[in-house]
């Protein structure tokens, strides 16, 4: 029985990932040379070590600057971040400062801040990255490019920076497969997954489906679940950007905790996806036991129990689903030299996944800037 619920699974693993695999050949892209009025909305709490770098990339764009207004929303730093912004705006007049704290008490956290932002904006076009972000001179202007008469959201891509590192290489490898997965479901007209390091939609389409309110209770969304309520309550269209120019990178994490913390919260709002896109919350669940499964069957052969046969199938099956899948990855988003890191990112994320997928379960608590979720 249980052979035969591993074979399953990993089938089912398999068929979701072959689905990924040919979206990344999809070629389907409209751009624009309209040019609306942006507001570059940046959430910012203790950045101190890196809000001058983000604040000099989007002030030197080659957007012209009177077509775009930069946010920075202070989310209650304890450190001198605020005056660092501040310096900056007496240089740069597109530069402003709010604070969350005049934020809805509704709202959590990162939710917050950027709703502070957004309610202060000018822009058509909402256009957002963090703070420990780094974006290219043409950002603004390639992502606004995206944005037919027709589309609501361009979902950016964001890159972990990594050096000769394995630790970098293999965390780089991971973001890079949740990142093609959201390129390929866009490509198909359905959306999985998005994320708020880069991110551009429009104003009307966030006031449509009135923000961030009707997920205020979740820890996270400021990303994700917004994409969805963009993608089941209006008629925009979601496209994904993937001119290199429109890339944002940022930095790994620095401890192997800020990593786990990192991902347990990624994966704290996973069952609000039962009823926001069950299709997405079905492969949540499928990865999960793909991984599971295997890490239970090796667990069972130390102790005489199960087949050695089932459990190598499986992983042959897992491995070249993967492989594929990372192969074009690497290939559509100019990466190639991460796939050095494959196989020990293969071997290591099935105990990963299955520790992060049973801490969620258990609800952990989840530290997030230095606070933690309620």
């Amino acid at each position: 029985m249980f052979a035969a619920l591993f074979s399953l699974t990993v089938t089912l693993y398999a068929a979701i990932l072959f689905f990924f695999f040919l979206g990344l050949f999809s070629t389907r892209e409209t751009r624009t040379e309209n040019q609306p009025f942006v507001s570059i909305v940046i959430p910012a709490r203790n950045e101190k070590d890196h809000i001058e770098n983000i604040l000099q990339d989007v002030t030197h764009q080659t957007y012209p600057v009177d077509s775009y207004e930069i946010i920075i929303v202070d989310d209650e730093s304890s450190d001198i971040t605020p005056n660092l912004v501040q310096a900056f705006s007496q240089c740069y007049p597109n530069v402003k400062l709010v604070s969350s704290q005049k934020g809805s008490p509704h709202l959590k956290n990162k939710k917050r801040a950027l709703d502070v932002g957004i309610r202060v904006s000018k822009g058509e076009i909402v256009l957002v990255t963090d703070a420990d972000c780094r974006v290219t001179s043409r950002w603004v202007e390639t992502m606004i490019s995206y944005f037919a008469p027709e589309v609501g959201l361009v979902i950016g891509y964001s890159q972990v920076n990594s050096n000769e590192r394995l630790n970098q290489q293999i965390e780089a490898l991971d973001f890079l497969m949740l990142s093609a997965a959201a390129r390929s479901t866009a490509q198909f007209g359905v959306p999985f997954a998005c994320t708020g390091q880069n991110l551009a939609y429009r104003r009307a389409g966030f006031d449509e489906v009135d923000g961030f309110s009707t997920f205020a209770d979740a820890l996270g969304g400021d990303d994700n679940f917004l994409l969805q309520s963009v993608r089941k309550k209006t008629s925009w269209e979601i496209v994904s950007a993937l001119d290199p120019n429109s890339f944002t990178r940022t930095s790994p994490c620095k401890t192997r905790s800020e990593f786990v913390s990192q991902r347990i919260r990624w994966a704290s709002d996973a069952l609000y996806f039962k009823e926001a896109n069950p299709l997405f919350f079905f492969a949540i669940v499928t990865t999960f036991l793909a991984n599971l499964f295997p890490v239970a069957s090796a667990i069972g052969l130390i102790f005489g129990l199960g087949s050695l046969s089932s459990l190598t199938n499986g992983l042959t099956i897992k491995f070249l689903a993967e492989g594929f899948m990372m192969a074009k990855a690497t290939s559509l988003f100019k990466c190639r030299d991460l796939r050095k890191a494959f196989v020990p990112w293969f071997l290591l994320q099935m105990p990963y996944v299955v520790y992060m997928g049973l801490t969620t379960l258990t609800g952990k608590t989840v530290t997030w800037g230095g606070r933690q979720s309620e």
